[in-house]
C-alpha cells in the first residue's frame, strides 16, 4: 500500500498549452450556405411563411405543396421493401419486455 502512495503519478492527458481566446468574434447573422433563398428573413413572421417541414408551416403557404421524397429516398421504414422493415414482436416477447425479464422462459 505504501509503495502505491509514494509512486509518482503521471496524468494520461497532456495539454498543448494555455487557452487562447480570440479578441473579437463576429456575431452578425449570416445566411446558411445551403439556404435556398440566399437571404435572411426580415422578421420571424416572414420566415414562417417561407419555411417547410413535412409540408408548409402556415396555411397561407399551401401553394408550395407537400415535400416529396427524391427517387430512391424514403421518409419511413414502412415505405421500404419488407426485408428492411422492423420485425414485429410476438406476445411472448412483449410479455418478457413488460416484466423486465423477470419471467424468462
Amino acid at each position: 500500500m505504501r509503495v502505491s502512495l509514494t509512486a509518482r503519478r503521471t496524468p494520461l492527458i497532456h495539454f498543448l498549452g494555455k487557452r487562447v481566446y480570440p479578441e473579437h468574434v463576429d456575431h452578425t447573422p449570416r445566411v446558411h450556405p445551403q439556404d435556398p433563398h440566399g437571404e435572411l428573413p426580415v422578421s420571424f413572421k416572414q420566415y414562417r411563411l417561407r419555411a417547410q417541414q413535412y409540408g408548409p408551416l402556415s396555411t397561407s403557404a399551401i401553394r408550395k405543396g407537400p415535400i416529396a421524397a427524391a427517387p430512391g429516398e424514403h421518409f419511413s421504414r414502412n415505405e421500404l421493401p419488407p426485408r428492411y422493415r422492423y420485425i414485429g414482436l410476438d406476445t411472448d416477447e412483449i410479455d418478457l419486455i413488460n416484466s423486465g425479464g423477470a419471467t424468462t422462459y
